[in-house]
């Protein structure tokens, strides 16, 4: 049952990115920063992070703020996401530091709040995608058949290893958000094949 949620959660969250990059518009962004509050809630309990409220806040944060860049100044697509990094980056390291001497697991949990915040930013990439799709005229089976199929091998791939790493005693959430991660991560990846995608068919 734990395996069945983390397949069915990462592959409703492939076909609802897949199709709102069709769509286009905000469908993107609402799929965009579904994903990024979801990673937001679920990670630091899938990742055993402490202090889990703040980097909660943290994370989802930094998510919603990537794709509303994105949407707002498509011109610009992933430009301003590294200055979003490096910001989150400085907020985990004082949500760590506020903690104060002699907490707990405090490195562990500071490079497993990057880890989401890397994938919360990440699904801004599927805004940025779409533009790439609607730009370049790029039609729904073509996409679905040229960014869908590959990115489905990548994410059965690393599926597998999300799987085999799953703790047992995961909650719901942890394992909804295990799923929805690497397809969030794929987002960055679908704007690449996007490009790749339509300067072979031009």
């Amino acid at each position: 049952m734990k395996y069945a949620r983390i397949i069915i959660a990462a592959v409703v969250a492939l076909v609802l990115a897949l199709t709102a990059g069709l769509v286009g518009g905000w469908a993107p962004f609402v799929v965009s920063v579904g994903m990024a509050v979801t990673i937001g809630v679920g990670w630091p309990a899938a990742a055993g992070i402490q202090a889990r409220r703040r980097h909660n806040v943290l994370i989802a944060s930094a998510g919603a703020l990537a794709c509303l860049l994105v949407q707002l100044v498509p011109s610009q697509r992933l430009v301003w996401l590294p200055a979003v990094i490096g910001v989150s980056f400085m907020a985990v390291c004082v949500a760590e530091l506020v903690r104060g001497e002699g907490a707990k697991y405090r490195l562990e949990s500071t490079l497993a709040s990057v880890t989401g915040v890397l994938a919360a930013v990440a699904a801004s990439g599927w805004i940025a995608f779409s533009t790439v799709a609607h730009e370049q005229g790029l039609s729904g089976w073509l996409t679905v058949a040229g960014v869908g199929a590959p990115l489905t091998v990548i994410l059965v791939v690393a599926g597998a290893r999300v799987i085999s790493a799953a703790p047992e005693n995961l909650a719901r959430r942890g394992m909804i958000t295990l799923g929805v991660t690497p397809v969030a991560l794929l987002g960055m990846v679908a704007v690449f094949t996007g490009q790749v995608l339509a300067a072979v068919v031009a």
